[in-house]
Protein backbone atom coordinates (compact mmCIF):
# COMPACT_ATOMS: atom_id res chain seq x y z
CA UNK A 1 0.00 0.00 0.00
CA UNK A 2 1.20 3.17 -1.09
CA UNK A 3 1.77 5.70 1.75
CA UNK A 4 -0.05 9.18 0.34
CA UNK A 5 2.60 12.66 1.22
CA UNK A 6 -0.10 14.56 3.23
CA UNK A 7 0.94 17.79 5.14
CA UNK A 8 2.17 17.73 8.81
CA UNK A 9 2.32 20.48 9.55
CA UNK A 10 -0.29 23.53 9.69
CA UNK A 11 2.50 25.52 6.99
CA UNK A 12 2.98 23.10 5.18
CA UNK A 13 -0.80 22.75 4.00
CA UNK A 14 -0.38 26.78 3.75
CA UNK A 15 2.24 26.19 1.14
CA UNK A 16 0.08 24.33 -0.42
CA UNK A 17 -3.06 26.03 -0.21
CA UNK A 18 -1.04 29.32 -1.61
CA UNK A 19 0.04 26.88 -4.52
CA UNK A 20 -3.64 25.72 -4.97
CA UNK A 21 -4.85 29.64 -4.84
CA UNK A 22 -1.84 31.18 -7.07
CA UNK A 23 -3.01 28.25 -9.86
CA UNK A 24 -6.77 29.05 -9.64
CA UNK A 25 -6.34 32.35 -9.67
CA UNK A 26 -3.65 32.19 -12.72
CA UNK A 27 -6.20 30.47 -14.20
CA UNK A 28 -9.45 32.63 -13.67
CA UNK A 29 -7.31 34.99 -15.48
CA UNK A 30 -6.93 33.26 -18.32
CA UNK A 31 -10.57 32.28 -18.28
CA UNK A 32 -11.23 36.02 -18.12
CA UNK A 33 -9.26 36.96 -21.08
CA UNK A 34 -10.25 34.21 -23.14
CA UNK A 35 -14.22 34.60 -22.23
CA UNK A 36 -13.27 38.36 -23.22
CA UNK A 37 -12.15 36.83 -26.71
CA UNK A 38 -14.73 34.86 -27.43
CA UNK A 39 -17.42 37.75 -26.88
CA UNK A 40 -18.79 36.51 -23.35
CA UNK A 41 -18.51 39.25 -21.43
CA UNK A 42 -20.96 38.58 -18.25
CA UNK A 43 -18.80 35.41 -17.75
CA UNK A 44 -15.69 36.75 -18.39
CA UNK A 45 -16.94 39.06 -15.38
CA UNK A 46 -17.48 36.54 -13.61
CA UNK A 47 -14.52 34.91 -13.93
CA UNK A 48 -12.46 38.02 -13.09
CA UNK A 49 -14.76 38.62 -9.65
CA UNK A 50 -13.53 34.88 -9.06
CA UNK A 51 -9.64 35.97 -9.78
CA UNK A 52 -9.83 38.61 -7.15
CA UNK A 53 -11.32 36.39 -4.80
CA UNK A 54 -8.69 34.42 -5.21
CA UNK A 55 -6.13 37.46 -4.60
CA UNK A 56 -8.23 38.14 -1.69
CA UNK A 57 -7.72 34.26 -0.43
CA UNK A 58 -4.05 34.35 -1.23
CA UNK A 59 -3.94 37.72 0.66
CA UNK A 60 -6.00 36.08 3.53
CA UNK A 61 -3.91 32.96 3.30
CA UNK A 62 -0.31 35.68 3.95
CA UNK A 63 -1.25 37.04 6.20
CA UNK A 64 -2.98 34.46 8.23
CA UNK A 65 0.59 33.10 8.58
CA UNK A 66 2.65 35.87 10.19
CA UNK A 67 5.42 35.78 11.13
CA UNK A 68 5.74 32.27 10.13
CA UNK A 69 5.70 32.20 6.50
CA UNK A 70 4.06 29.14 4.60
CA UNK A 71 6.48 26.23 4.06
CA UNK A 72 8.24 26.52 0.72
CA UNK A 73 8.04 23.16 -0.17
CA UNK A 74 9.82 21.72 -3.46
CA UNK A 75 8.28 20.85 -6.62
CA UNK A 76 8.12 17.18 -5.68
CA UNK A 77 6.28 17.91 -2.26
CA UNK A 78 3.24 19.45 -3.83
CA UNK A 79 1.34 15.77 -3.61
CA UNK A 80 -1.91 17.38 -4.53
CA UNK A 81 -0.32 17.90 -8.16
CA UNK A 82 0.37 14.11 -8.49
CA UNK A 83 -2.64 12.87 -6.92
CA UNK A 84 -5.35 15.75 -7.62
CA UNK A 85 -3.96 17.62 -10.94
CA UNK A 86 -1.63 15.32 -12.99
CA UNK A 87 -1.90 17.43 -15.65
CA UNK A 88 -0.04 19.74 -13.55
CA UNK A 89 3.54 17.45 -13.60
CA UNK A 90 3.47 17.72 -17.55
CA UNK A 91 5.11 20.71 -19.30
CA UNK A 92 2.03 21.15 -21.73
CA UNK A 93 -0.01 24.40 -22.03
CA UNK A 94 -3.15 24.44 -19.83
CA UNK A 95 -6.24 23.77 -22.04
CA UNK A 96 -7.98 26.83 -23.21
CA UNK A 97 -11.72 26.91 -23.16
CA UNK A 98 -13.74 27.52 -26.82
CA UNK A 99 -16.36 28.61 -24.81
CA UNK A 100 -18.79 29.68 -21.45
CA UNK A 101 -19.26 26.31 -21.24
CA UNK A 102 -15.90 24.36 -21.47
CA UNK A 103 -14.28 27.24 -19.00
CA UNK A 104 -17.29 26.34 -16.41
CA UNK A 105 -16.20 22.69 -17.15
CA UNK A 106 -12.22 22.93 -16.63
CA UNK A 107 -13.15 25.53 -13.32
CA UNK A 108 -15.37 22.70 -11.83
CA UNK A 109 -12.68 20.35 -12.00
CA UNK A 110 -10.09 21.99 -10.82
CA UNK A 111 -12.06 22.76 -7.93
CA UNK A 112 -13.31 19.23 -7.70
CA UNK A 113 -9.35 18.44 -8.02
CA UNK A 114 -9.01 21.03 -4.37
CA UNK A 115 -11.85 19.73 -3.03
CA UNK A 116 -10.27 15.74 -2.56
CA UNK A 117 -7.39 17.13 -1.47
CA UNK A 118 -8.35 18.78 1.19
CA UNK A 119 -10.85 16.03 2.36
CA UNK A 120 -8.39 13.89 2.23
CA UNK A 121 -6.27 15.73 4.24
CA UNK A 122 -8.81 16.80 6.74
CA UNK A 123 -9.69 13.01 6.90
CA UNK A 124 -6.40 11.75 6.74
CA UNK A 125 -3.93 13.97 8.28
CA UNK A 126 -2.06 13.16 11.33
CA UNK A 127 -2.41 16.18 13.38
CA UNK A 128 -5.83 17.48 14.46
CA UNK A 129 -5.16 21.04 14.04
CA UNK A 130 -4.02 20.21 10.42
CA UNK A 131 -7.05 18.48 9.72
CA UNK A 132 -9.57 20.82 11.18
CA UNK A 133 -7.99 23.82 9.11
CA UNK A 134 -8.17 21.47 5.97
CA UNK A 135 -11.98 20.97 7.07
CA UNK A 136 -12.17 25.15 6.97
CA UNK A 137 -10.73 25.35 3.52
CA UNK A 138 -12.60 22.15 2.20
CA UNK A 139 -15.62 24.22 2.96
CA UNK A 140 -14.61 27.19 1.10
CA UNK A 141 -14.29 25.18 -1.73
CA UNK A 142 -17.30 23.54 -1.28
CA UNK A 143 -19.00 26.35 -1.40
CA UNK A 144 -17.49 27.85 -4.31
CA UNK A 145 -17.66 24.49 -6.22
CA UNK A 146 -21.59 24.92 -5.87
CA UNK A 147 -22.09 28.38 -7.60
CA UNK A 148 -19.59 26.86 -10.44
CA UNK A 149 -21.74 23.85 -11.00
CA UNK A 150 -24.93 26.25 -11.11
CA UNK A 151 -23.25 28.21 -13.36
CA UNK A 152 -22.36 25.10 -15.34
CA UNK A 153 -26.07 24.02 -15.29
CA UNK A 154 -27.13 27.26 -16.43
CA UNK A 155 -25.17 27.30 -18.88
CA UNK A 156 -26.26 23.99 -20.40
CA UNK A 157 -29.46 24.94 -20.70
CA UNK A 158 -28.73 28.06 -22.34
CA UNK A 159 -29.13 30.80 -19.40
CA UNK A 160 -25.72 32.73 -19.66
CA UNK A 161 -25.15 34.18 -16.89
CA UNK A 162 -25.54 38.42 -16.25
CA UNK A 163 -23.62 40.68 -14.42
CA UNK A 164 -25.29 41.99 -11.07
CA UNK A 165 -28.58 40.15 -12.26
CA UNK A 166 -29.74 37.63 -9.95
CA UNK A 167 -30.81 33.72 -10.00
CA UNK A 168 -29.11 31.22 -11.31
CA UNK A 169 -28.15 32.50 -14.59
CA UNK A 170 -26.47 35.76 -12.93
CA UNK A 171 -24.41 34.26 -10.12
CA UNK A 172 -21.71 36.60 -9.95
CA UNK A 173 -20.49 34.32 -6.41
CA UNK A 174 -22.29 37.26 -3.89
CA UNK A 175 -21.11 35.64 -0.35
Amino acid sequence: MAVRLLPLTVSELCGHALELERDCEQRFREYTTQMHAVGAHGLANVFEDLAQQGMSDIAALEAASGTHKAAELSPWEYAWKLTYMPEGMENHPRLVPRNGREALQLAVQAKRRALAFYNDVAENARDAVVRGCAAEMATGEKDLLKRLERMLASEILGDKPQPGAGGSGGDRLAS
